[in-house]
């Protein structure tokens, strides 16, 4: 999953001032350094294999024992829990992150209830091909719901796309990618993005992008929606094969969900 830089972690933002004087010199400058973003990619020398070498921030990548992406079963075990999903229009900004195109929410639009807790909709990110696989099979792409409840404790929610039929609720998402500088307000209708059936495999996993956080709940829906060739090849014109390869299950336990939309 891609998630936002600015979701897990904060820029240090140094400024100078210089004081000009023809009969004074100017004070020497801050000796603070700036701090900048550590450079990951998908590929070569900073790519997945290497991100726990690219920041000591990113060890987690390396040595964590609940990864995300994972390979998940055939078919989704039987039900176990339920999830409850409010899901309306949401409006935002699309925007590239340099990692994935990106639809960062106004704080409305869904509202999903996961054991009794309430988390709301943060952003909208993809990626191309999809970062979970189906017993071993990637789908063409994958959408990352991040939702966040109050005390900031994260859970995504995972949508697979098939290649097929335009998906008309996720033409403004697609439309703004091919001009995405512009940083226009997109109006997403959620609901209409979510597939006919909510049932789901659920699973704790991470972040898929550094600095890999772990204790992510996450809930991957069994039905994938579907999307034109035509629009899966713009969000890949963006950013090519910018997913995590999976990674290992370990001693973890994915369990099967439902859930109810109202």
């Amino acid at each position: 999953m891609s998630a936002r830089t600015r979701l897990i972690s904060s820029a240090l933002a140094v400024a100078a001032v210089t004081l000009a004087g023809c009969a004074a010199p100017a004070p020497a400058p801050s000796a603070t350094p700036v701090t900048e973003p550590a450079h990951w990619s998908y590929d070569g020398d900073t790519g997945p294999a290497s991100w726990a070498d690219v920041d000591a921030s990113f060890a987690t990548c390396a040595v964590g024992t609940d990864q995300s992406p994972i390979d998940l079963p055939a078919t989704a075990p039987a039900p176990s829990t339920s999830i409850q999903l409010s899901a309306e229009t949401a409006e935002g900004d699309v925007f590239d992150t340099g990692h994935a195109l990106e639809f960062e929410a106004d704080g409305e639009g869904e509202t999903l209830t996961f054991g009794g807790d309430e988390y709301s909709l943060k952003q909208m990110h993809a990626h191309v091909p999809s970062e979970h696989t189906v017993n071993g099979e990637p789908a063409a792409a994958e959408l990352h719901l991040v939702n966040a409840d109050a005390d900031g404790k994260l859970l995504v929610l995972g949508i697979l796309v098939a290649e097929g039929d335009a998906s008309e609720a996720m033409a403004p998402f697609i439309e703004e990618a091919t001009h995405v500088a512009d940083e226009e307000d997109v109006t997403l209708d959620v609901a209409s993005v979510l597939p006919a059936s909510l049932e789901n495999y659920e699973y704790s996993g991470s972040l898929t992008t550094p600095p890999c956080t772990e204790d992510v709940q996450w809930v991957v829906l069994s039905t994938p929606i579907s999307m034109s060739a035509e629009q899966i090849d713009t969000l890949e014109g963006a950013h090519s094969h910018n997913a995590r390869p999976t990674q290992p299950l370990g001693e973890r336990v994915v369990v099967g969900g439902t859930g109810e939309l109202g």
